[in-house]
């Protein structure tokens, strides 16, 4: 009996214990929840695994940044902004595969995918969803696929590629251009404006592809040193243009090289050596030695945060999260038609690369600057507008 009594008594305490460590946890989920009134859930498609890793990484951290700042602001319409993030492997079916799991994870919008294949994989799917998007991708392709949820967040190529070859031309007295592309919607997008362009003014050129994850451009290299060009402009990823700056010198080329955007990140620079890209141009939406306060204002903070340098990837989506949250707070709403109408409607949002101004096609910035790499540090020398 006296055994039966103190069992009684044991699981009453425990039970009380339970209770109370319930009582607890709900406790301190009211007291955050009493901060916001819900949840507004963004939802990002990055590469986190694949060929562009650090990209994606530096997109998370951007986008997340941003979220806090906003939280610690008192959030979107009073709730608390929260991201999503599911992996594209940086390949169109990982792509599909991510989003089609993040739409019916309750977000409003997405950011992402970002290269410009993954997202024409995925723009239907979008589409059909009524789901607003913002991507850096920035093949021409994209604005012709006339879907009104796409919103391009980085300059098109159309503007971009053309810049490149218009330097070339006018700046560079280049009479013969040699054209190296990446065989993929991004590559391919750049060739086809700079070709438009040196057959309007024209210039004679060599196009040579490659595919991505390459190992030997030698062969595409010695043809553009048989062919005696003047001037090249390189148009592919990270790892293949820090390929093409390796064996270019290696080849003893000397001949001027304007690349798309991807030359002037660290990361990218960090695979070449000085020599190999000294004197190199670029056309690209951001440079960290840029002297505007926004910029610089901006990369102290993303550095006190992540102890490391932002680049292209952070600068844009670190953008994209803003012009995003201004369109939130515009639409007065969480629905995805109200804030995909206040997308196109947005002027003038400062971003990072520039000022957000929508146009018909959806397309938000319309600037580029053109660099020149010394000592591996991209400088601005000029602003190019559309």
């Amino acid at each position: 009996m006296v055994k039966k009594i103190i069992f009684t008594i044991i699981a009453l305490v425990m039970v009380i214990t339970i209770v109370g460590c319930g009582s607890t946890a709900k406790k301190s989920e009211t007291q955050i929840s009493s901060e916001f009134d819900g949840e507004i859930r963004i939802g990002v498609v990055t590469a986190i695994t694949g060929s562009f890793p650090l990209a994606g990484e530096r997109t998370k951290q951007s986008v997340q940044m941003r979220c806090d700042e906003i939280n610690e602001n008192g959030g979107l319409l009073g709730k608390k902004v929260v991201i999503v993030v599911e992996d594209d492997q940086s390949t169109q079916t990982g792509a599909v595969n991510a989003v089609n799991k993040i739409i019916n994870d309750n977000i409003v919008a997405l950011i992402g995918p970002h290269l410009s294949g993954n997202v024409m994989a995925v723009d239907q799917i979008l589409k059909n969803a009524g789901m607003p998007f913002l991507t850096g991708g920035t093949s021409p392709k994209l604005s012709e696929l006339g879907n009104p949820y796409l919103f391009r967040i980085r300059p098109s190529d159309t503007m971009v590629a053309e810049a490149a070859a218009k330097y070339a031309v006018e700046k560079l007295g280049a009479e013969k251009v040699g054209i190296s592309y990446n065989n993929d919607d991004f590559g391919i997008g750049g060739k086809n404006v700079i070709e438009s362009y040196l057959k309007y003014v024209g210039i004679e050129y060599v196009a040579e592809g490659h595919n991505s994850g390459d190992k030997d451009l030698t062969g595409q290299i010695m043809k553009f040193k048989n062919a005696n060009v003047d001037a090249i402009i390189s148009w592919t990823h990270d790892s293949e243009v820090a390929l093409f700056a390796r064996q270019t010198y290696e080849l003893n080329l000397g001949k001027p090289i304007i690349a798309s955007a991807g030359i002037t990140m660290q990361q990218v620079l960090d695979m070449v050596d000085s020599e190999e890209v000294e004197g190199w141009y670029s056309v690209t939406d951001f440079a960290i030695s840029d002297e505007s306060s926004v910029v610089q204002d901006f990369v102290k903070r993303f550095e006190a945060k992540y102890n490391v340098k932002p680049e292209l990837y952070a600068a844009s989506y670190y953008g994209a999260m803003t012009v995003l949250a201004d369109a939130i707070e515009r639409a007065g709403s969480t629905d995805p038609d109200a804030i995909r109408k206040a997308l196109a409607e947005t002027q003038n949002v400062q971003g990072i690369i520039g000022t957000f101004n929508c146009n018909e096609l959806g397309d938000m910035i319309n600037e580029a600057k053109i660099v020149q790499i010394k000592n591996k540090v991209p400088n601005v020398i000029d602003t190019v507008f559309r």
